[in-house]
């Protein structure tokens, strides 16, 4: 199986067997072919399958451990070399699985591995996620297949099944149990589980291709396993999520408590506190609610707060610094508002859960800020958050006396009156509006490529050349483009990067003369997601810059598909 896209540990996938190519999601007996379940007491001869069974023990998901571990050490001895296809048995304990798949993994390879008992360790919320996590990390070139009812295909794939096995679907027929789209709630009297099963791959297909298979997950079959599982794989398998999910390049829809946890918002959370930091020329910190439309400075609301700024300030402005709170990705800097894509249901009303995580961002936030005033123009929930911040961080914040509203006259007079009464005389002169300016670029490069990027690309000697399209040039040499928040790096760009960072690299040991495939990778860095801006490295040259199509920690392990797609060499 080579992996041609990601969401999550879900992936569109594109397997060849012989002669045969097939995409996945897939379903057996549909897109490919499944042998029977080859008893380890009945190797009986098999016939030509796609995949081919290896011979196994039946062992429920309920096995006493000692039973278990008597019938895996039977299991060693078992020649798998004639077979494609490795079935695995889940139990209670997943140490026997992990033990098992070192073992046998270790000394024979397979193209697809097949997970059993799942109708029944769905149930187990927090062992379906571990057991799905653990087998799909072991080989990112194994096709997992599993047994499961249609209604789960969309969190299945997006948790990481790659195919179905079709064959008990047809119980479902025998007792005239039709699917419907409230399935298992509601029942049609009729025949038609393959034909359903085959129209939601292809659902979960389109959601693939499209980038929006968390909102599907999010709004398909919401019954209390799905609930529970994705609640488990959120909270305590973040890591995982996040990992193969690609940075946001589209607007995300947050449509329920559920896209709280996403792994973008987590992502967000952990960049504004690891790959931010205030400029340095800061000297007031204002905080301003967010706004419905994107990027926030194009709103009415923020238009109004920043011309009372300029009234108040003067030039003065470009010695101040703007957090804009917000949910859920808690907090904004000025400088990343192109890269906050995402829409939420707006009703003024914040959960428990939206106040206080927003809260503790801003706190953590605050304290990269040296002993400068902070003014809260905010309202609503945003007032709450910012009191709570204030307690956890110990920092003085001064709130505006808001009334009917943040862009009301009484209000943004009130802004102004707040700025005039704390005395502040801010003399901003050429160098800081043209350093804001260069900030605002660097900024964003760090956001991608973490702390040290930005004046890497764009250090203070650096020139500029564009007006909407910026192009950024070091010694006559491009580093890269900026427009709007959407940057490239050139091979030179990159390279600057990597000696100022050591991240966000893919290094080779041969002549580079096309894509790089996850063969040829020697070391990745683990902080590379799928879609990511990446250096290719030889001998600690950049040779050429591209697009990652797997994670840095898939490239290393995988042994077939592209790694790299190259769109600049040197």
């Amino acid at each position: 199986m080579e992996i041609v896209k990601h969401e999550g540990p879900g992936r569109l996938g594109l397997v060849k067997i012989k002669e045969k190519t097939f995409k996945t999601p897939a379903l057996s007996g549909v897109d490919f072919t499944l042998s029977p379940f080859n008893s380890y007491f009945y190797p009986k001869e098999f016939g030509e399958y796609d995949f081919n069974l290896a011979p196994s023990i039946p062992l429920s998901f309920y096995t006493p451990r000692e039973i278990v571990e008597k019938a895996l050490s039977r299991l060693y001895e078992v020649d798998y070399s004639k077979f494609n296809a490795l079935y695995v048995p889940v139990v209670r304990n997943l140490e026997h699985i992990d033990e098992f798949l070192e073992n046998v993994l270790s000394q024979y390879s397979f193209d697809a591995l097949y997970i059993g008992n799942a109708k029944i360790f769905v149930k187990d919320y927090r062992r379906f996620v571990q057991a799905v996590r653990l087998i799909r990390e072991k080989d990112p070139n194994l096709l997992l297949i599993t047994d499961l009812e249609p209604f789960f295909y969309p969190l299945a794939v997006y948790l990481g099944i790659d195919a179905f096995d079709t064959r008990s679907l047809k119980l479902y027929d025998f007792h005239k149990k039709g699917f419907t789209q409230f399935s298992p709630i509601l029942w049609e009297e009729k025949e038609n589980s393959l034909e359903f099963a085959k129209e939601v791959i292809k659902l979960v297909k389109k959601a693939l291709e499209e980038g929006k298979l968390r909102y599907l997950v999010e709004n398909f079959f919401y019954t209390q396993a799905h609930a529970g599982i994705l609640r488990i794989a959120d909270k305590e398998n973040w890591d995982y999520l996040e990992k193969y999910t690609p940075i946001q390049r589209d607007t995300v829809y947050f449509i329920s408590d559920a896209s709280q946890n996403r792994p973008e918002v987590v992502r967000w959370r952990q960049r504004v506190v690891e790959r931010f930091n205030p400029p340095e020329n800061a000297e007031v910190l204002f905080l301003f609610p967010c706004s419905a439309k994107k990027p926030y400075s194009h709103s009415r609301s923020h238009t109004l707060y920043r011309k009372a700024l300029k009234e108040a300030l003067g030039q003065g402005i470009y010695r101040i610094h703007e957090l804009i709170l917000t949910s859920p990705f808690g907090v904004v800097p000025r400088e990343w508002e192109w890269l906050a894509k995402y829409d939420i249901v707006v009703t003024g009303h914040w959960s428990e859960e939206e106040i206080n995580s927003a809260a503790e961002l801003l706190a953590k936030v605050l304290e990269k800020y040296p002993n400068i005033p902070i003014i809260a123009h905010l309202d609503e929930a945003y007032v709450e958050v910012a009191k709570r911040a204030c307690e956890m961080s110990g920092r003085e914040i001064i709130f505006v006396p808001v009334k009917n509203g943040t862009t009301s006259k009484e209000s943004l007079d009130a802004l102004k009156r707040t700025i005039k009464e704390l005395g502040l005389e801010l003399v901003a002169r050429k160098e800081d509006r043209t350093y804001r300016f260069y900030e605002n670029i660097r900024k964003v490069f760090d956001f991608y490529f973490g702390i040290g990027a930005g004046e890497a690309v764009l250090p203070e000697e650096a020139r500029i050349i564009g007006s909407k399209m910026l192009r950024i040039f070091m010694d006559n040499h491009q580093t890269g483009t900026y427009q709007d928040g959407v940057i490239s790096v050139t091979p030179y760009g990159m390279q600057r990067i990597y000696d100022a960072t050591r991240s966000y690299y893919v290094k080779i040991d041969f002549d580079l003369r096309g894509d790089v495939f996850a063969v040829g990778v020697n070391e990745a860095d683990a902080k590379i997601r799928p879609d990511d801006i990446v250096g290719v490295v030889r001998d600690e040259k950049v040779v050429g810059v591209g697009k990652a199509i797997l994670s840095g920690e898939e490239m290393v392990k995988a042994k077939r598909g592209i790694a790299v797609k190259v769109r600049k060499k040197t």
